[in-house]
C-alpha cells in the first residue's frame, strides 16, 4: 500500500481483491438505468396511441389494434419493474458482499497493526476508542467504495440516459429544468464542509463513550471496592448525553441540508410544469410527451438528490477512514526482525549501569536508575 495511505489509493488497494465482481456490478448499473429510462413509455403509449388514437410507427407493433396495444403496454410494464426488482436483489447482493469484504480486510490490518504496536503507544491510548475505531469506523471502507460510488455512478447515468431522451422531446423545457442544477450543486458545496466538521466531533464523542463505559466496566470491583458507583454514572452519562448532542447536530445539519435541496427541486418542477404546459396548450407537445418529460423530471431531480445525499454521507464516511488510518500510519516503536547470535560466542558478563525508567509524558513521573554487574552462565 502507498505510503501515507491516501483515501483513493486506500480503496483502490482493498478493492483489488474483489476487481472481478465489482466489474460485474458496474453491469448491473448500466442495465438498472436503462430499465429505469424505459419505466414512463409504456404510459406514453397508452395516452398517445391507444386512447389518442395516434399512429404508431414502432417495429412489429404498428399493425396492432387499440386492446392489443394496450394489453402490450401493461405487459411490457409488469416484465420492466419484475426484470428491475432482479437486477436490484442481484446488484445489492453483489455490492453488499463486496464491502463486507473490504470490511473484513480493512479490520484484519488495522487488529493486526495494533498488535504490532509498542506498550507505550496502548498506555497513552483508551481501549474504548481503540474499539470503536475497530469495530466502527473500519465501515467507512464500505461506505467510500460501494455505498458512495454505485449510488453516484447510477445518478450519472440515469442523468446523462435522460438528458439525452428530454433534449430530444424539447430543448427549452429541458434547459428550464437544468436551470436550477447549479444551485443545487452550490448547496452540496456550502454544506458538504460543515457536515464534515460535526460528523468529526460526532466521531469523536462516541469514541469517547466507548472509553468511559470500557473503563467503568473493565475497573467494577475497585468501583465497587471505593462505593464510586454514583461518580462512575454522572461521568457516564456526561459523556452519553455529549455523544447524543453531537450526533443530534449532524442530524439536524443533514435534514436542513435535505430540505434545502427539496425546495430547491420544487421550484425547478414549477418551472418546468409552467412551461411544459404552455407547449401542450400550443400544441408543440402532446399529453403522453409531457407525461414522459415530467416522469424524467422527477427522476431527473433524484439523481442530484441522491448524489447530494451520498456526498454527506462520504464526507461523514471520510471521518472514520481518517482515524483508522491515522493509527496504520503509527509506526512501531520496535522493528520487527531477527538477529542470529552464535551461542558458542556469548561469555563475560552483562552490564547494566546507569540505566532509568520513566512512564510517557502526560503520565505520573517515576524513575529509577541502578547499577549492577552480573555474570553469564
Amino acid at each position: 500500500m502507498p505510503s501515507r495511505f491516501p483515501l483513493a489509493h486506500t480503496i483502490a488497494h482493498y478493492l483489488r481483491p474483489y476487481r472481478g465482481l465489482f466489474a460485474f456490478a458496474v453491469v448491473q448499473v448500466l442495465l438498472i438505468s436503462a430499465f429505469e429510462l424505459l419505466k414512463p413509455w409504456p404510459l406514453k403509449l397508452v395516452v398517445d396511441n391507444v386512447l389518442g388514437g395516434a399512429p404508431l410507427t414502432l417495429g412489429p407493433w404498428r399493425d396492432l389494434g387499440p386492446r392489443a396495444l394496450l394489453l402490450v403496454a401493461c405487459c411490457g410494464l409488469v416484465l420492466l419493474y419484475f426484470a428491475l426488482a432482479l437486477l436490484s436483489v442481484l446488484h445489492n447482493s453483489t455490492t453488499i458482499s463486496v464491502g463486507q469484504g473490504m470490511v473484513n480486510d480493512f479490520r484484519r490490518d488495522l487488529y493486526q497493526h495494533l498488535q504490532r504496536l509498542s506498550l507505550r503507544f496502548h498506555s497513552g491510548r483508551e481501549v474504548g476508542d481503540l474499539l470503536y475505531r475497530v469495530t466502527a469506523d473500519t465501515f467507512a471502507i464500505q461506505t467510500l467504495s460501494m455505498n458512495g460510488v454505485f449510488p453516484i455512478m447510477t445518478s450519472i447515468a440515469l442523468f446523462v440516459g435522460m438528458m439525452a431522451i428530454m433534449l430530444r422531446i424539447d430543448v427549452s423545457l429541458t434547459l428550464v429544468a437544468l436551470a436550477v442544477c447549479p444551485i443545487i450543486f452550490l448547496a452540496i458545496s456550502l454544506m458538504g464542509r460543515r457536515i464534515t466538521r460535526v460528523s468529526t466531533e460526532a466521531h469523536e464523542k462516541e469514541s469517547r463513550l466507548y472509553s468511559v463505559t470500557q473503563r467503568g466496566i473493565a475497573a467494577i470491583r475497585i468501583i465497587q471496592a471505593f462505593t464510586t458507583e454514583d461518580e462512575e454514572s454522572r461521568r457516564f452519562l456526561a459523556s452519553s448525553s455529549e455523544s447524543l448532542r453531537a450526533n443530534w447536530r449532524l442530524y439536524v445539519l443533514q435534514t436542513i441540508y435535505s430540505g434545502a435541496v427539496n425546495v430547491i427541486v420544487a421550484v425547478g418542477t414549477a418551472l418546468v410544469l409552467w412551461v411544459g404546459a404552455t407547449h401542450v396548450l400550443a400544441g408543440t407537445l402532446t399529453i403522453g410527451q409531457i407525461l414522459v418529460f415530467t416522469t424524467y423530471l422527477a427522476s431527473l431531480y433524484a439523481p442530484i438528490n441522491s448524489i447530494s445525499q451520498t456526498i454527506a454521507m462520504v464526507h461523514g464516511a471520510r471521518v472514520g477512514a481518517r482515524r483508522v488510518l491515522e493509527i496504520l500510519e503509527t509506526t512501531p516503536d520496535l522493528k520487527d526482525g531477527h538477529r542470529l547470535i552464535d551461542a558458542a560466542t556469548l561469555h563475560g558478563e552483562v552490564r547494566f549501569e546507569h540505566v532509568a525508567f520513566e512512564y510517557v509524558a502526560g503520565g505520573r513521573y517515576c524513575a529509577t536508575s541502578t547499577s549492577r554487574r552480573d555474570r553469564v552462565r
